[in-house]
């Protein structure tokens, strides 16, 4: 027996459910029954639409991703000096991981068994959105011999690095002026280190040598 055509409004409120679910407990603490219980289906019909927890929480992300996307490219489109654009933008991205570091090792895991016509449209926005900060700035910087997109790429890097490994003590705040001030300036003893908090350990740990 066939089962019954799958409904892009059902997929939609799924979706949303879940990126709310998500947003409020750790990935590892949410179960579908969860989700479910929330929209008043069966589980049944909710892996009618997503084979498992793990594809589900992977496409709520892009599917906000896309939602977010205009966000940035405001941000981008804003005049105002290349440092405020960079910092901002990093905090626009920092912000929206910073309790969603599995996407991250999951991106890496269901990005070649995304369905067809949604990689195609995740690459297709991820490509937008390279390009447009690209041309932001190769509009800065003029003809000095710097590959843009690769920059760019480079500049994700540095925010992915961020989502995944940052210490208990940062914020997003912090971690946009160091992703910024790292993409455009590199090391520099002479800008003051923020919060002094790596400082303070380095102090804690000398002491105890002692």
């Amino acid at each position: 027996m066939r089962g019954r055509k799958k409904s892009e409004e059902t997929r939609l409120a799924i979706l949303r459910c879940a990126a709310e679910v998500f947003s409020e407990r750790p990935y590892h603490e949410v179960l579908t029954d969860h989700i479910s219980a929330r929209l008043k289906i069966g589980k049944g019909t909710l892996y009618r639409y997503f084979a498992s927890k793990e594809e589900l929480y992977f496409a709520s992300i892009v599917e906000g991703l896309q939602g977010m996307q205009e966000a940035i490219n405001r941000v981008v489109r804003e005049t105002g000096p290349l440092e405020q654009t960079i910092e901002t933008l990093a905090r626009t991205l920092i912000g929206y991981f910073w309790e969603r570091r599995d996407f991250f090792v999951l991106l890496h895991r269901h990005e070649a068994k995304l369905d067809p016509g949604e990689r195609a449209e995740w690459q297709k926005g991820r490509e937008e959105l390279v390009g447009t900060v690209a041309a932001r700035l190769a509009a800065e910087l003029g003809d000095v011999g710097v590959d843009t997109r690769l920059a760019v790429e480079m500049l994700f890097g540095m925010i992915r690095s961020v989502c995944l490994y940052r210490d208990e003590w940062a914020t997003p705040e912090d971690s946009a002026r160091l992703v910024r001030r790292m993409f455009l300036n590199g090391l520099s003893v002479e800008e003051s280190r923020p919060a002094g908090r790596p400082a303070e350990r380095r102090r804690a740990v000398a002491g105890k040598g002692r």
